[in-house]
């Protein structure tokens, strides 16, 4: 090598450079990719570098205000819940109830949908709620379970679902209610768990003490127990409702004149109730007059016998112990002698009439008769 040449110079130049500085370390939290959650759970992080329970509802919180909960936001909240050091198991369970099963089919809801006014101050005052849970009328519910599932439902009313309860009345009022009037509906389920009673317009809903120290089997959501059997119960003048078993049946079931009272008091126009629960049937013309009212906007819940909505059952006749309730969602089609329909019932509102054999996807056609024979009126209701 040459002094003063140019490898001793390219020699020299390297031997003084600075050393290139090493790669930052992988954050924690670099996976967070929503704006909102990153904002939030920077704002929990900052004081203390922890996250307390009440720091993430406000993470939800944040999640929520806008309206719209993303699948990436939901994903983001997932991220926490796994990659969090500090968190508790309360917080984490709040934040695996509120994600859900989006990628079920039938028990998940996907993104959350709170894209209206009365929606946004729904989710807040449930937000407010979950901050506060020590409160209560019914001790054997989860807090959070009946929090974040008033909130699901906010964001989609068709997650009620009354299980083997009998509740298929409630049911029917609560998924119109929760859908016309998200505020109310989270007022009153809130109301009822904090003071163990709360009114529903002008119809005060004050269950016995059974119903509130009831535990609801695994299968039935802690908030559709808490509203719908209180209603159940509150207006049953003569049977104790308080299980879900068979003794309940009698109790649970719904008359179609109480139904039209429950719109009614609840704040509903022009409640009609049209239903024969005699052996006499109604025919097209009444078919033909639910379409109508569905169409000029009221909330029509058909009354028919349970057999309909079973693939095996669907032409048997059915009885007493065969009633039930389910809500209209889109006109009822009558072509060629054969009757389709699209109702809510049992925590699916797209359920649809005569319904595939659940192995096979089957489908028999269902006889504008066998309809029918199932079918004993509706109530309908303006919101």
């Amino acid at each position: 090598v040459r002094p003063a040449g140019p490898t001793f110079s390219r020699l020299v130049e390297l031997s003084t450079k600075a050393a290139a500085k090493p790669a930052p370390p992988k954050g924690q939290w670099d996976a967070i990719a929503t704006p909102s959650v990153d904002a939030a759970l920077r704002k929990g992080l900052i004081d203390d570098s922890k996250l307390d329970y009440a720091e993430v509802v406000d993470i939800i919180r944040a999640t929520v205000a806008d309206g719209m909960v993303t699948a990436f936001e939901l994903d983001d909240l997932t991220t926490i819940a796994n990659t969090s050091r500090t968190l508790s198991p309360t917080s984490k369970k709040l934040i695996t109830l509120f994600v859900g099963e989006e990628y079920k089919e039938k028990r998940g809801i996907g993104p959350y949908d709170l894209n209206s006014g009365q929606k946004k101050l729904a989710a807040e005052m449930v937000c407010d709620f979950l901050k506060n849970t020590r409160t209560t009328f019914f001790p054997k519910l989860d807090p959070h379970r009946v929090g974040i599932g008033i909130l699901r439902r906010i964001a989609k009313p068709s997650l009620i679902n009354q299980d083997q309860g009998s509740l298929c009345g409630p049911s029917a009022l609560m998924f119109g209610y929760a859908s016309d009037r998200p505020g109310s509906y989270a007022r009153f389920a809130i109301d009822l768990y904090q003071k163990g009673q709360a009114n529903l317009g002008r119809l005060l809903i004050k269950p016995g003490k059974d119903v509130r120290n009831f535990t609801p089997p695994w299968s039935l959501d802690h908030v559709d127990w808490l509203t719908c059997a209180s209603i159940r119960d509150s207006e049953n003048w003569f049977f104790d409702f308080d299980d879900t078993g068979k003794i309940s049946d009698l109790a649970g079931v719904t008359l179609p004149s109480e139904m039209e009272q429950w719109f009614r008091k609840a704040g509903y126009r022009d409640v009609r109730e049209n239903t024969n629960i005699s052996r006499f049937n109604k025919d097209i013309d009444d078919v033909n007059e639910a379409n109508r009212l569905l169409d000029s906007g009221y909330r029509v819940c058909l009354f028919i016998s349970a057999n309909m909505i079973d693939y095996d059952d669907q032409s048997d006749k059915g009885s007493a112990f065969t009633m039930h309730w389910v809500v209209l969602r889109e006109k009822i089609q009558v072509m060629n002698g054969y009757v389709k329909a699209k109702v809510f019932s049992y925590g699916d509102g797209d359920y649809v009439i005569p319904h595939p054999q659940e192995k096979t996807g089957a489908v028999k056609p269902l006889a504008i008769r066998d309809f029918l024979m199932n079918f004993y009126g509706y109530v309908a209701a303006k919101g």
